[in-house]
């Protein structure tokens, strides 16, 4: 249970945001920027999905209606009523805010379906005896603004006064009514003020339903109808338990529950106990308060792939900080920026990087001792979602890890981050389906903060992409895909022979072989984006890479043949063969292996003479 009592320990320290709107700002490729609003849910709430505010004057008269544009609204809620399904369900209001079919007392005469007389008398019920508890409650205007809401419901048939608002437009017959939504209608209420404050906004309404339905099940625990024990997401004994758990934790499995015990057929609790209560209990705050914070974080700063979802956060004080590894990270952020302004790389990549994210922990007083989490989410059926993953370490730990991970990733002087599902695109291709993206990212993070073992088969899935130039529509797509093997590549042999920038002295057959690729290359590659004529030509070292990897030794004699008049027209040719003569006396002629197919050393080689090659062409130059 301790993912679930680390999120109790976000909403604990997240209080402050109950009910707080806040923005999400999304920038898409279509270059609009869009957001989407997030709220913090308090105990004993849930959201509902608004169609109509009716506003009401102090005194509970109608004072209007309108469609909303923000339907998204907390609402007070019972345990029965937040998890509410089936043909029962007409009995089981919400406390204030609902369906028009509990509120409205002209609703049966509407509709023509008496029952729906009980499901006002019940919601009526539950509304007096909370208005009982206000009575004596401390702050009178929440009582005296509910009242309101009481008398209206209670002496005005709403139905009609939308009806005769023409809420629904003035040419709508009677008989198409229901087809326009008025029978599924969802109500909110607003008594005016002069300040203007929304009562279902207004933290002063979400306390008083808090304390009011805690002592409903306080109550409730004394008569029987609900059990006390151990919590076990806190360890705390005599609480208040529950086995009905909230729902619309994900966005697009708005049914979908985490845990859940209503099913006492098909082996649910796997032979091991005769009921839920044996396996596990669960405060009914706890778990209003982990589910909660779920909801909020996932909306603040998660995000979905497929059917799974992925969240990342480091609580630091009263602030929850996203330090996801592929969304906004404001650690990797300081460390980009930092390393974008200079042009020297040092030696040791991951110490300076480890040192750079330090001093930007340092700089927004993050504590290096607090916990960083990371968790996925999965919805694979209806009605369930569950964690397929979860991974806690100490922010000092996370930082280490990152560090060491671009130490080993880092093939030359561009300073740039991984983003994993552009890395799923390289390895794969464009056309990789949500199912396969999600468990690329999932396999990547994980590698990433635990063992950062490059698994084979990423390798040899983006290894014969890379080989593979004409199979690309574009150049810049094939060389991103390049840069990526070459990196992954770089980090799954991490041997201290393969460095940072180009190694003359490493003399590995794939490696060397990679590097004279490479040359042969830059040269007519040079010499064509100077002619008119040839502008765009695929280079020979890009048209025969493929065989290359397969027969080296082979394929280079036909590349070497086809460079010579390149090497004759190109101002580099004296560095050029004088480079290849170097790389080519360092293999061994004897090594009966030299024509063996190629190993991922290859690209590595490929990637950093290339690199240096303009590097040093372009020092050259200035």
């Amino acid at each position: 249970m301790s993912w679930l009592s680390e999120f109790v320990d976000v909403y604990d320290k997240n209080e402050k945001n109950l009910g707080i709107t806040s923005y999400r700002i999304y920038h898409p490729k279509s270059g609009e920027e869009s957001k989407k609003a997030y709220q913090m849910l308090p105990v004993s709430h849930i959201f509902l999905n608004c169609t109509l505010q009716i506003d009401l004057n102090a005194d509970g008269t109608f004072a209007g209606a309108f469609v909303v544009d923000d339907p998204k609204t907390i609402v007070p809620a019972t345990i029965e009523s937040s998890i509410r399904s089936g043909s029962g369900s007409y009995l089981v209001p919400l406390p204030v805010d609902d369906k028009l079919q509990y509120l409205a007392r002209d609703y049966s005469k509407w509709s023509g379906d008496e029952k729906y007389i009980e499901s006002h008398k019940k919601y009526l019920e539950q509304f007096r005896a909370y208005l009982s508890f206000l009575k004596e409650y401390p702050d009178q205007y929440v009582y005296r603004t509910l009242q309101a809401v009481y008398r209206y419901v209670t002496e005005n048939d709403i139905i009609n006064d939308l009806w005769t608002g023409k809420i629904f437009g003035e040419n709508v017959a009677k008989e198409k009514v229901a087809g326009n939504n008025l029978f599924k209608s969802t109500v909110r209420f607003n008594i005016r003020n002069p300040e203007n404050v929304k009562r279902f906004e207004n933290r002063r309404f979400f306390d008083a339903w808090t304390q009011y339905y805690h002592q409903v099940l306080q109550t409730d625990t004394v008569s029987g109808g609900t059990d006390e024990g151990i919590d076990y997401i806190t360890g705390e004994e005599n609480v208040i338990l529950t086995s009905k758990h909230p729902k619309g934790i994900l966005d697009n499995a708005a049914n979908a529950k985490l845990i859940s015990a209503n099913d006492t057929t098909n082996f649910t609790f796997k032979g091991r106990f005769l009921t839920a209560d044996e396996a596990v209990t669960i405060g009914y705050d706890s778990s209003q308060k982990a589910h909660a914070a779920m909801k909020w974080l996932l909306t603040k700063q998660g995000f979905k792939i497929g059917d799974r979802y992925y969240l990342a956060w480091e609580v630091n004080g009263e602030n929850t900080a996203d330090l996801s590894i592929v969304s906004q990270n404001p650690l990797l952020a300081l460390a980009q920026k930092k390393f974008a302004e200079t042009t020297e790389i040092d030696t040791n990549i991951a110490e300076n990087f480890r040192k750079v994210l330090i001093d930007g922990a340092n700089k927004d007083d993050y504590s290096l001792q607090g916990s960083v989490h990371l968790i996925e989410l999965e919805s694979p059926v209806n009605g369930r979602f569950g964690v397929v993953y979860y991974q806690a370490m100490s922010l000092q730990q996370y930082i280490n890890k990152f560090a060491s991970w671009y130490g080993k990733i880092t093939i030359d002087d561009r300073q740039s981050f991984f983003n994993l599902k552009q890395v799923c695109y390289d390895i794969y291709g464009d056309r990789v389906d949500d199912k396969r993206m999600a468990a690329t990212v999932s396999q990547l993070s994980h590698m990433i903060l635990g063992s950062q073992i490059v698994p084979w088969s990423l390798l040899s899935a983006i290894y014969n992409r890379a080989i593979r130039p004409a199979s690309f529509n574009d150049d810049k797509g094939w060389r991103r895909v390049m840069r990526t093997a070459s990196k992954l590549f770089k980090a799954y042999y991490d041997e201290g022979e393969i460095k940072t920038m180009l190694n003359d002295s490493y003399h590995d057959r794939s490696y060397s072989f990679g590097r004279l690729l490479a040359i042969a290359d830059v040269i007519e590659e040079g010499v064509l984006q100077g002619s008119e004529n040839n502008e765009g030509r695929v280079t020979n070292a890009k048209h025969y890479m493929s065989s290359f990897a397969q027969r080296p030794l082979d394929t280079w004699k036909i590349i070497y043949t086809n460079l010579q008049p390149y090497l004759r027209k190109s101002k580099y040719s004296f560095k050029a063969s004088k480079l290849i003569d170097e790389i080519f006396a360092s293999l061994d002629a004897e090594d009966k292996h030299l024509n063996d197919p190629l190993n991922g050393k290859f690209l590595i080689g490929y990637s950093q003479q290339r690199n240096d090659w303009y590097q040093k062409k372009k020092t050259s130059n200035e």
